[in-house]
């Protein structure tokens, strides 16, 4: 990673935190449901000051007038995830409150706030692990997307409590955190392979799903196999123990190497039968473009981007990887991340400049990998994206438009940037990207 590299990042995130300094402002230009949301809103732009605030004077009072803005603006929001509802706010407090106030300790009012936040958490995931899984036919059952995604589910909300478990807040979060495990673990275990535990009838899958009239299993981090398979790897490395765990994870991993394509992956994948173990794929030249063509997902899902493709996707069986002490899944990982680094970044099938879609999402994976030219490649695309102040709003990115919080919004291309910079705390018992699943 260049100094210049480093700089124009930082100047870019800064940038970008500055003209997201006022939470007025920033509730202004949003939606009455969205001003409180991690992924549009307040919540985002807290977590992106308060991660800041070691390196910004100022940065951690601005974190708190978003938080306590966005507590008034939740209203009687319902609960939905960790990225809106009570859950974005309780996720945004559990991941930037170390930053802001790193000296108060249990008993001090940030730290009840912390583990109220984890107490909510535990008992959300609890209530989203009992609900009963209606199957798309007679005789079957399997989990509906949203019991276990990233974004409602239990895959964002277990790895939230992972942390917490890890952080001082072990009794608040075990009970979530077991009830998420056992849930995400028999999900996997279920079903067959034509029919595997998160399959999905194609009325049910999220998003559009041209190609796949019978249904399918999605593949990727944020609604598909990947997330759950990231929080039982890491859950297997940090957390209690679980009846299982180790085999849903190794069955998990199995079948993203079956359905793989190229060094990538579709977005959604047919009747596949797991391998004991990965073997070696044929690989694209370099600088071309995975296949497509119906049934592939593009058009239907990111297969570069963090949310339905690869790089989230090599993320996790890197963590699978390090749970079995099987190298054989970070050679995939590598793999896949390296066919995208041969690639230019205008060839990627991502969209825009933020983490859920777009580059920054590309740029904290390779980060986390340690894949130092496609970090280098994703940077230079955010930062390229981000170059220039859109009408609505002085100072935030164009590819952002009027999205401002974290998931698709300049407050997650800042904290990417940020990152790469190495503006952000060295480490944390709570590191903000957990929100992705990429650690």
């Amino acid at each position: 990673m260049t100094a210049a590299g480093r700089e124009a990042a930082a100047t870019a995130a800064l940038r970008i935190a500055d003209a997201l300094a006022d939470p007025v402002e920033v509730a202004r230009g949003l939606p009455a449901d969205r001003r409180h949301t991690l992924c549009d809103g307040l919540a985002g732009t807290a977590l992106l000051h308060a991660l800041l605030a070691g390196a910004v004077p100022g940065a951690a009072a601005r974190a708190r007038a978003h938080w306590r803005l966005a507590a008034a603006t939740l209203g009687n929001a319902r609960p939905d995830g960790v990225y809106r509802g009570p859950g974005g706010l309780a996720a945004s407090l559990l991941a930037g409150a170390e930053q802001v106030s790193p000296a108060e300790r249990p008993g001090d009012a940030a730290g009840d706030a912390v583990r109220g936040a984890v107490r909510w958490l535990s008992a959300r995931a609890e209530v989203i692990a009992g609900r009963p899984w209606p199957g798309p036919a007679p005789g079957s059952a399997t989990c509906p997307w949203p019991v276990y995604d990233v974004m409602s589910g239990l895959s964002g909300t277990g790895r939230l409590l992972l942390a917490a478990y890890g952080a001082d807040a072990a009794a608040e979060a075990a009970p979530g955190l077991m009830a998420a495990q056992s849930a995400l673990t028999r999900m996997v275990l279920a079903g067959t392979p034509d029919r595997p535990g998160w399959w999905q009838p194609a009325g049910r899958l999220p998003g559009p799903a041209p190609g796949h009239p019978d249904g399918a299993a999605v593949t990727g981090t944020a609604h598909g196999i990947a997330g759950p398979l990231a929080l039982l790897a890491l859950a297997e490395t940090t957390g209690p123990a679980t009846e299982g765990r180790r085999t849903a994870v190794r069955a998990a991993a199995d079948w993203l190497v079956t359905v793989q394509e190229n060094d990538s992956w579709p977005p959604r994948a047919t009747a596949a039968a797991p391998r004991p173990r990965p073997g070696p794929r044929p690989r694209p030249r370099p600088g071309t473009a995975p296949a497509t063509g119906p049934g592939t997902g593009v058009g239907s899902g990111r297969r570069d981007a963090w949310c339905y493709g690869a790089p989230g996707i090599a993320r996790a069986l890197a963590l699978a990887s390090t749970a079995l002490g099987d190298p054989a899944y970070a050679r995939l990982a590598d793999l896949a991340l390296t066919a995208l680094a041969e690639r230019p970044g205008t060839s990627w099938d991502t969209d825009g400049a933020g983490l859920c879609h777009g580059s920054a999402g590309v740029l904290v994976c390779a980060l986390r990998a340690g894949h130092r030219s496609l970090a280098e490649s994703a940077a230079r695309r955010t930062l390229c994206l981000a170059s220039g102040p859109s009408p609505g709003t002085p100072g935030v990115p164009d590819a952002a438009g009027s999205e401002l919080g974290l998931l698709g919004g300049a407050a997650g291309t800042a904290l990417a940037l940020a990152q790469y910079a190495g503006l952000l705390p060295p480490s944390s018992r709570v590191p903000w990207d957990c929100l992705l699943l990429t650690v």
